[in-house]
């Protein structure tokens, strides 16, 4: 054993060694090359630090090569250094030899930092050599031999594969586990990478056997993926369906299945007839979609596919709206039934994730970043994609028992880890992660990401790290928004515009004319302003300022016409703060603006009265001209004019627009929001409204305190009221909370 061990000590030093003097043999395809600097250095840092040596060897795609590797992890809270001899007694979390391959299709293809998959091995022989593979614990994940490294490179937060993987894992019975490191080949620093378990077969993962272990039973267990079919595949004997009844079929494209578990290369090696068998239950599975008792409650379907799977499948889809999803890299695997008897398993087919670094608005493609849309409906809205949408997904948006158990979950996502805060605390936990210990900058320091032009296929270039999860975090609340607005019941609720004390900057509504003289700023580039409704009706903002959003009914007051009423950002990165007269307690604000010259994005930041402010995301704000056909059904305002500042012409038709959207608030105090623009548009803040309250019921009226005293009263309308009237009203109180309230008729609300 000490001669062993003294062989693989030689072995390690004589590959660092060869890394040393062949530092340049990782050519184009190895992407060496393509590092912007390959001198970056990791002296301290929270992530695990995973030493790869090859030796100078070239990196294959499709063959292993024999590699040496070093995982120091320290720890939650501690640091890991990258010099071992200064620090010397490092936890070391994993040493050995693997197997070490490239991986990945388009993350592949159109990525300079290449995913890798690699094999661990219980000695310095690759398999095809004799070597036996071993598994073993790494970073706390269970016990396997398949690992993969995911390779951020389109994502620029690093962090959507964790995040899909971590919200999914208590709907799913397994999704994968991952973390992320910073590796160093062959001497050279390679940024961030994820290490991951892979979607296989084994114990701690898909818990497959071999078909045919139990009594010869070839029912399962099997493993296959829907996806391009660049391995051997098998085809479907349905064609994808066009339409959601199916009454448009595509008879050029096919649904294809590639062989996962077993591979295609095993197959030999098994029962006589394996492989038909596994076809015959994908065959069974579909075919029980077009009996003629496909939907009963106790039948058709449901005896061959988990349902809950299936929905689950669906929603962590949709709520990433991975353009991938269904059609790609979309994993479904069985156990035989015969052992699912025998030890109480489910033999249905169920479902499990893979691949989301194009996913969360991430894809400038087949509307991948569009928040308002249905990834199910690709094969409607892009028909000549090659990777259809399997038929069996629309199929069952056909059957209301299972559309209502997809809205009931839906439900339960968003009553525990899908609710909006827990969503933003796992980004910004994992943004924390990989941005605190300096690893966010080092990656950027090799790679230039940030300085980038063209990176396939993202949609937003971000400025920066905090810019790029500002970014996720702002389409996520507006995704979230869309599908509560489709899945669950209307919400009632009850709202406050918000009195603002300074940060308005621009007169955008003309109440007299010239207009040039009572307006400073346009909305647009062409030198239109809005109008009030007392220099002409048709068109015109309300005289009284107090406007209802056509979404659930927000009450919005706008600033006085004679003064400067918007908060206007015309410039990328212009920036600007809206303070409130009074502290804010809400779980919601709601913005009321409109855009001009095109779409317009605003960075939103919460400012705390402790001192404290908080990244909210980043909101859309639609260009204000919407003509009926381009109406999208979640406009605010509808049908207002414009008047232009030189020559008081008015519109011709009046198809203008404000709109308005939901961000998610800490409950407590808040005393200022700021914008910045992340885009060219004209961006003009309005309006602000708070959440008073939902359907949870009316609260009563408390007592009073120094904090609790009233200062303000409106109406369910939004408007101020003097003094106490009767019936439903809305309670400011001093330190910026409000409630609602029913006062009884010569009931008076203490100040």
């Amino acid at each position: 054993m000490k001669r062993r061990h003294t062989i693989l000590l030689a072995a390690a030093i004589l590959s660092m060694a060869l890394a040393a003097t062949t530092a340049t043999a990782q050519q184009y395809d190895n992407y060496r090359s393509n590092l912007r600097n390959t001198n970056v250095k990791v002296t301290a840092t929270n992530l695990p630090i995973v030493f790869i040596e090859v030796g100078g060897k070239m990196i294959q795609r499709d063959n292993y090569i024999l590699a040496r590797m070093k995982i120091i992890d320290n720890g939650e809270g501690q640091q890991n250094h990258a010099d071992t001899t200064a620090y010397p007694g490092q936890h070391i979390d994993y040493e050995g030899w693997t197997a070490l391959k490239y991986r990945g299709n388009s993350s592949f293809s159109e990525s300079e930092k290449k995913p890798l998959a690699f094999r661990t091995l219980d000695s310095d022989l690759l398999p095809d050599n004799g070597g036996k593979k071993q598994k073993v614990k790494i970073l706390g994940m269970p016990k396997d031999n398949k690992w993969c490294f995911l390779a951020p490179w389109s994502d620029q937060t690093m962090l959507r594969d964790m995040l899909s993987y971590d919200l999914a894992r208590p709907w799913f019975e397994w999704v994968p586990r991952a973390r992320a490191c910073e590796v160093i080949l062959d001497g050279t620093y390679y940024g961030i990478y994820v290490l991951c378990e892979r979607v296989s077969k084994g114990k701690n993962r898909l818990n497959l056997d071999d078909p045919g272990t139990t009594d010869g039973d070839l029912t399962g267990d099997y493993h296959v993926a829907v996806d391009h079919g660049y391995d051997p595949y098998f085809t479907s004997r349905y064609r994808p369906w066009q339409s959601l009844d199916g009454s448009r079929v595509s008879y050029n494209y096919q649904i294809k299945y590639e062989y996962c578990e077993p591979e295609d290369d095993e197959f030999d090696e098994l029962p006589e007839g394996t492989r038909q068998a596994l076809r015959d239950e994908v065959d069974r599975m579909e075919a029980s979609f077009m009996a003629a008792d496909w939907n009963q409650p106790d039948g058709g379907y449901r005896q061959h596919i988990d349902v809950q799977s299936f929905i689950d499948y669906m929603l962590s889809t949709e709520v990433s709206m991975n353009i991938d999803g269904y059609r790609l890299s979309t994993h479904l695997y069985k156990h035989g039934e015969k052992r699912a008897e025998k030890e109480g398993l489910d033999p249905r087919w169920k479902t499990t994730l893979w691949d989301f670094n194009i996913a969360w608005g991430n894809a400038n493609y087949y509307d991948g970043q569009q928040t308002d849309r249905w990834q199910y409906e690709l094969n409607m809205n892009f028909p000549q994609d090659d990777c259809p949408v399997p038929f069996y997904w629309y199929r069952m948006l056909q059957d209301e028992g299972y559309v209502t158990a997809l809205k009931e979950r839906w439900q339960e996502y968003r009553q525990s880890n899908y609710a909006d805060r827990r969503i933003m605390q796992a980004v910004d936990s994992l943004a924390s992660l990989i941005s605190d210990g300096g690893a966010a900058d080092r990656n950027e320091q090799a790679w230039g990401i940030f300085g980038r032009s063209y990176i396939w296929p993202i949609p937003y270039y971000a400025s920066g790290y905090d810019d790029a999860v500002s970014y996720l975090k702002g389409w996520i609340s507006r995704r979230l928004q869309f599908l509560d607005s489709r899945l669950l019941p209307p919400r009632t609720i009850e709202t406050a515009p918000i009195d603002i004390a300074a940060g308005w900057n621009a007169d955008i509504v003309a109440e007299k004319v010239p207009a040039v003289s009572y307006t400073t700023q346009a909305v647009d580039g062409s030198n239109r302003a809005f109008y009030a409704a007392t220099l002409k009706a048709a068109g015109g903002l309300p005289a009284n300022g107090l406007l209802t959003s056509a979404n659930e009914n927000r009450r919005y007051s706008l600033a006085g016409y004679d003064g400067y009423n918007a908060l206007s950002l015309t410039e990328y990165g212009a920036t600007g703060t809206l303070e409130f007269d009074h502290d804010v307690e809400t779980t919601e604000l709601f913005l009321l603006g409109t855009c001009g010259n095109g779409q317009g994005m605003l960075r939103v930041t919460l400012n705390y009265s402790d001192g404290t402010s908080e990244d909210a995301g980043t909101i859309v704000i639609r260009d204000w001209s919407v003509r009926n056909s381009q109406l999208q059904g979640n406009e605010a305002v509808t049908s207002l004019g414009n008047i232009v500042r030189a020559g008081n012409a008015y519109s011709s038709d009046n198809h203008y627009c404000l709109f308005d959207c939901s961000i998610a608030v800490d409950n407590r105090p808040l005393r200022s929001v700021t914008f910045t623009s992340a885009a060219s548009g004209y961006a003009h803040v309005m309006a602000l409204s708070q959440l008073v309250a939902t359907d949870a019921g009316i609260q009563p009226v408390m007592a009073t305190t120094d904090a609790t005293r009233r200062a303000a009263i409106y109406n369910v309308a939004g408007m101020q009221l003097q003094g106490s009237r009767s019936g439903l009203t809305i309670i400011r109180c001093a330190d910026g909370s409000v409630r609602k309230a029913v006062i009884k008729k010569g009931e008076k609300v203490k100040r």
